[in-house]
């Protein structure tokens, strides 16, 4: 398998993965928005979802990440995702990247792919 983007953060429960990615194919000067993502990964559909980013902030403590679905607060040994829409809230230990599963792996290439093809058809109908 290519490694078509590198683990910069990984956090999980029983349930849930919580992964920010960098893809690799992509150059420094490219639009931050195609090359960063987070996603959550829900492990008994074996579905992606991306989450929108708004914002960051880093802070002596620890991190904290806005996306359009939530807010998720996070430190070198966990991160608190809580649900903009019912402040649900779901904690997560961080994970060594080399823990992340091979089905994992494959699901967010699959993602990836389905992002490059749509960006194709997209450009496809600008010619």
């Amino acid at each position: 398998m290519s490694e078509a983007f590198e683990i910069l953060y990984f956090f999980n429960t029983p349930f849930n993965s919580l992964v920010e990615i960098k893809r690799r194919n992509f150059d420094s000067e490219s639009d931050p928005s195609k090359v960063f993502f987070w996603i959550l990964y829900e492990k008994k559909t074996h579905r992606i979802y991306p989450l929108q980013f708004i914002s960051m902030k880093d802070e002596p403590l620890g991190q904290e990440r806005v996306f359009k679905q939530g807010t998720f607060s996070f430190n070198e040994v966990e991160g608190t995702l809580l649900n903009s829409s019912d402040k649900a809230k779901m904690v997560l230990t961080r994970m060594p990247n080399t823990t992340m599963t091979r089905l994992l792996k494959i699901r967010i290439e699959e993602f990836l792919l389905t992002l490059d093809k749509q960006t194709e058809k997209q450009l496809e109908k600008l010619l």
